[in-house]
C-alpha cells in the first residue's frame, strides 16, 4: 500500500538549479552542486568565467516582498560603494524565480560567489570586519524600500516571538523555575532598553565572519537574510556574541580592534555602546528561539537537559554582568 506523505523541505536536484541558473546569465555555465543546507539551500553555480550562488529560500521563511526588501538593501549598498555580494541582474533587475516545490512554493536568487576564505579571527582581520559594519551602517542611512520586510529587528523580533518557542521546552526539561529565570531576563532587558534612546537603521542582522570572505585582503559580506531595519546596537552585539561565544581566546584583543575598525567609519553613541551586553543576551535567545522554531533543519538530537542548562547558566551569568553596568 502507497501511502501519500507530507514534504516539509525538499532539496532541489542540482539539474534543475541548472536550468534555473542559465536562463539568467548569457555565459554558458558548466557545473552545479549542492553547497549547503540551512535556513535556506544554496548551491554553487559554476558559469565559463564567473561563478554563482543560488540559493532556494525555504517554503514559509520569506515571501516574495521580503526577498525583494533584501535585494533593494544589497543593491542600494553595492550602489553606495560598499562590499556586498548582490545578486545577477543581467537584465537589469535580480530576478526572484517562483519555484514550484513539492511542500509549496519557493523561490530563488542567483547572487555572484563571494571568492577568497572565511577570515580568520586576529586583531588585523576583526579591525577590517569592524570597518566593513561601520561602513555598512554609515552608507545605509538613506536606504528605504518599497517593499515589505515582514518584521524589523525589535523586541518583537528578538525577544517575544523566539521566548514563544523556548518556553514549552524549558517547562518540559527543566521546570518552571527555568521558565521564570528566562521571562525574569526578557523583563530586565526590555525594562532596561525600551525607554533608551538607541539607533535604528538598516542591520545586517548576522554580521560575524561566517557571513564574509576575505579575498587578497578585501572583505566581501553575504548573506543578508536576516537583515532588516531594527537596533543597530544588536548588529554590533552580535559581532561581539560571535567572538564570546567561538573564539573566546581572542575575544578581548580582538574586540577591541573591531571597535577600533568600526569607530573609524561610524559612531553609535554612549547610550547604544552601553546596551551591547545586554544585546548578547537578547543574540543568545534569538538564537535559541529560532532553532527550536526550526527544527526541521537542526534536528532535535542537542536539545536535551545540559544544553538547556547552560542556556539558564548563560542568562544567569549575564545578569550578573547586566546588573552590574545598569545599576552602578
Amino acid at each position: 500500500m502507497v501511502e501519500e506523505v507530507n514534504v516539509k523541505h525538499a532539496l532541489i536536484d542540482e539539474e534543475s538549479i541548472f536550468d534555473l541558473a542559465q536562463s539568467q546569465v548569457a555565459e554558458k555555465i558548466k557545473d552545479v552542486r549542492f553547497l549547503t543546507r540551512g535556513l535556506n539551500d544554496t548551491y554553487k553555480v559554476v558559469g565559463k568565467e564567473y561563478c554563482y550562488a543560488y540559493r532556494v529560500y525555504r517554503h514559509g521563511w520569506r515571501n516574495e516582498a521580503a526577498i525583494k526588501f533584501e535585494l533593494d538593501a544589497i543593491l542600494y549598498l553595492k550602489n553606495n560603494g560598499y562590499e556586498a555580494v548582490g545578486p545577477v541582474q543581467e537584465t537589469g533587475v535580480p530576478n526572484v524565480e517562483e519555484i514550484l516545490a513539492p511542500e509549496g512554493e519557493r523561490y530563488g536568487v542567483l547572487f555572484y560567489f563571494a571568492e577568497g576564505e572565511r577570515p580568520a579571527i586576529n586583531p588585523e582581520n576583526t579591525y577590517l570586519i569592524g570597518k566593513s559594519l561601520g561602513r555598512l551602517h554609515r552608507l545605509s542611512n538613506g536606504f528605504t524600500s518599497k517593499h515589505e520586510r515582514g518584521y524589523s529587528i525589535d523586541f518583537a523580533h528578538l525577544l517575544d516571538e523566539p521566548v514563544s518557542f523556548i518556553r514549552p521546552i524549558l517547562k518540559q526539561y527543566l521546570g518552571d523555575t527555568a521558565v521564570e529565570v528566562l521571562n525574569e531576563t526578557v523583563r530586565y532587558i526590555k525594562e532596561k532598553l525600551e525607554t533608551a534612546n538607541l539607533e535604528t537603521g538598516l542591520c545586517h542582522g548576522d554580521f560575524h565572519n561566517h557571513n564574509m570572505h576575505l579575498n587578497k585582503g578585501k572583505l566581501q559580506v553575504f548573506d543578508f537574510d536576516s537583515c532588516a531595519v531594527g537596533y543597530r546596537a544588536y548588529d554590533v552585539a552580535v559581532s561581539w556574541w560571535n567572538l564570546l561565544h567561538n573564539y573566546k581566546q581572542e575575544e578581548k584583543e580582538c574586540w577591541n580592534t573591531f571597535l577600533q575598525g568600526y569607530e573609524q567609519e561610524y559612531s553609535l553613541g554612549e547610550e547604544n555602546m552601553r546596551a551591547l551586553p545586554l544585546f548578547i543576551t537578547t543574540r543568545r535567545i534569538w538564537l535559541l528561539g529560532t532553532m527550536l522554531q526550526n527544527r526541521d533543519v537542526w534536528g532535535t538530537n542537542w536539545i536535551d537537559e545540559t544544553a538547556l542548562e547552560l542556556f539558564i547558566l548563560q542568562l544567569k551569568t549575564d545578569r550578573m554582568g547586566m546588573s552590574k553596568d545598569w545599576e552602578s
